[in-house]
């Protein structure tokens, strides 16, 4: 008898062993920024991609477009931060700067696992108010001193920081949201953001290059499993720069390519205009000029072409 009570005393004790037990554990913090990057030599490279990808042989047109491209270019962001959760850390310093063309930041969230594996909760994302339907407008996420979707830095002389234009023409790009996976023992997680530059940007670029701007956006895909494992992925257009952190350090970064290609993406309107021979044509015509040419309406248009992707693999 008292060994029969062994056998199943034992066999209880390996049951339990070999299925583990319920877990609850924190996920890595993940955040992109795409920005436009300082480069000393950015200035020739702009002008030799305009000349023999996009066309423009005007070295005048060239001169000011380039010019105007590198007063835009913003500061590097930190290497590291140390806290993104409180008004006045370090994040949120830098994002008030509006030094930058966009970011998506996912906080670090709880996933709970039972005891065989299996994700047994739905996480809360602290950026979301509505934890079960994530926002439908972009809109309604924008704080105007911290904006995910970025900011067109202009030289006017005076530099100032007008908010981008949000693409709002696929549900792609409405907000975060997860799902379950792999019968339930991964969770898929998934952010995007696309912006362009401000619409006065945009006409003064048609003005210039005779070329609409492609958005620019960034999509990240996070898995997380119950064992732990994290990988991160970043789809990204070929310009701007992109970076992507780690709890709070970069981890890689993608350089900024094909200008010319991405000019090219934003695609022309469907009426055009023609300088006069004396050249004044913005004094004398730019009324007519507004009037018989549309630009695509705001948060409709192109996207940029797609670049290298940033990953990461690790552990929670």
């Amino acid at each position: 008898m008292l060994g029969k009570v062994i056998i199943i005393l034992v066999t209880f004790l390996l049951q339990c062993a070999l299925s583990g037990s319920a877990v609850t554990f924190q996920t890595p913090d993940v955040l992109t920024i795409s920005y436009i990057k300082k480069d000393p030599n950015f200035y020739k490279y702009c002008k030799q991609q305009l000349k023999n990808v996009v066309g423009i042989r005007d070295e005048g047109i060239s001169n000011v477009s380039c010019q105007a491209l590198c007063y835009s270019a913003n500061d590097d962001p930190p290497r590291s931060f140390s806290n993104k959760k409180d008004n006045g850390g370090d994040f949120d310093k830098w994002a008030r700067s509006k030094e930058y063309r966009g970011y998506i930041h996912i906080p670090s969230f709880s996933v709970s696992c039972d005891a065989k594996g299996y994700i047994s909760s739905d996480p809360k994302d602290p950026d979301y108010s509505d934890q079960h339907n994530p926002t439908q407008n972009p809109e309604k996420v924008v704080n105007i001193e911290r904006n995910p979707y970025g900011y067109t830095k202009e030289y006017t002389p005076y530099i100032i920081y007008s908010s981008a234009d949000i693409y709002t023409n696929d549900a792609t790009f409405n907000g975060i949201r997860w799902s379950k996976i792999k019968d339930n023992t991964c969770l898929s997680i998934f952010d995007a953001r696309a912006s362009r530059l401000s619409t006065i940007a945009r006409y003064i670029q048609y003005f210039l290059l005779k070329y609409d701007a492609p958005f620019i956006y960034a999509k990240v895909y996070m898995t997380v499993c119950c064992n732990r494992q994290v990988s991160v992925t970043v789809h990204r257009t070929v310009f701007p720069q992109t970076s992507l952190y780690i709890n709070g350090t970069k981890v890689s970064e993608q350089a900024q390519t094909e200008l010319g290609k991405f000019i090219l993406s934003g695609g022309k309107p469907a009426k055009d205009f023609k300088i006069d021979e004396d050249g004044n044509w913005i004094i004398k015509h730019i009324k007519e000029l507004i009037k018989n040419f549309s630009l695509s309406a705001d948060g409709h248009g192109n996207l940029a072409p797609y670049g290298q992707d940033l990953t990461w693999n690790g552990k929670a």
